[in-house]
């Protein structure tokens, strides 16, 4: 008899996400480099609704009509880190505009593609500096990147340039890989 492993996973807790199973790459000069350093990346969700009650009911009803999406950074400031220098530079020049957005992919690697790589999305956002130079250890800075834009979804492949999934290439587009249940 077959079993269902979701009903498996379900009771023995199977399969749990670390949070270093899902990465973010930030383009530079049209490559992809792991976000590494970063001592804080946490995205939250912010909704708008439409709520209304109407006259022949007796409780309210909410739709979301919109979803966007911050996520605060922090990171250690390394140098000849593409992506620390890129941010950096927002910070120092003090960019607005399109001169202050960028893409971020977050892949997640437990979400394995048909054929190779991993499930991405990937979107623009605009870097909204905030501080400089916090601790006393190393240099910090920290901000929040808010969405600029639709998310979309793709497929990330590790660099043949690079190793370690230290800079990807990110396709549009996604098709998952299918698991077979005992």
């Amino acid at each position: 008899m077959a079993t269902d492993k979701n009903i498996t996973n379900l009771q023995e807790f199977k399969g749990l996400v670390l949070r270093s199973g899902k990465v973010s790459f930030f383009k530079v000069n049209e490559k992809y480099y792991r976000m590494k350093g970063f001592t804080e990346l946490s995205t939250s969700k912010e909704a708008q609704e439409y709520e209304r009650t109407y006259v022949d009911e007796t409780s309210s009803r909410t739709d979301t009509t919109g979803i966007t999406s911050s996520t605060s950074f922090a990171f250690d400031k390394y140098t000849d880190n593409p992506v620390h220098e890129a941010i950096q530079e927002i910070f120092d020049k003090e960019k607005i505009g399109n001169d202050a957005t960028c893409e971020i992919v977050v892949v997640d690697f437990a979400k394995p593609a048909k054929t190779a790589g991993f499930y991405a999305l990937s979107r623009k956002y605009t870097i909204v500096a905030d501080t400089e130079g916090d601790g006393t250890d190393a240099y910090q800075y920290s901000g929040t990147f808010k969405a600029n834009g639709a998310v979309e979804e793709g497929t990330a492949t590790e660099d043949t340039d690079a190793k370690d999934w230290l800079a990807i290439k990110y396709t549009k587009g996604f098709e998952p890989k299918t698991v077979s249940v005992d």
